[in-house]
C-alpha cells in the first residue's frame, strides 16, 4: 500500500472522533473520492469530509475494504 493511501486510513481513522463539521451531499461522493485519491485536496479538508459518517463508510467500502493495513500502536514506558 502507497504512503498516500496510509495516510487516509489514517485521517479516516482520526474522524471518527470528531463530530461532524460538514455533511457530503450524495452527488459530490464520487468527484470528492477522485480529488481524495488523486491528492489534489488538503489533508485538513479530507479530515472534514471523513467526518460525515455516512460519507466516511462510503468511501470505505470503495477504498479500503479488504485492504490490509499493518497498524502498529506505540505504547509510552
Amino acid at each position: 500500500m502507497n504512503n498516500h493511501l496510509r495516510n487516509l486510513r489514517a485521517l479516516f481513522e482520526s474522524a471518527k472522533s470528531f463530530e461532524v463539521s460538514r455533511k457530503v451531499d450524495t452527488y459530490e461522493y464520487e468527484s470528492l473520492e477522485k480529488m481524495i485519491l488523486n491528492d489534489t485536496i488538503k489533508y485538513n479538508e479530507i479530515l472534514e469530509l471523513f467526518t460525515d459518517k455516512i460519507y466516511r463508510e462510503w468511501f470505505y467500502q470503495r477504498n479500503f475494504r479488504g485492504k490490509e493495513f499493518n497498524v502498529t500502536r506505540y505504547s509510552e514506558t
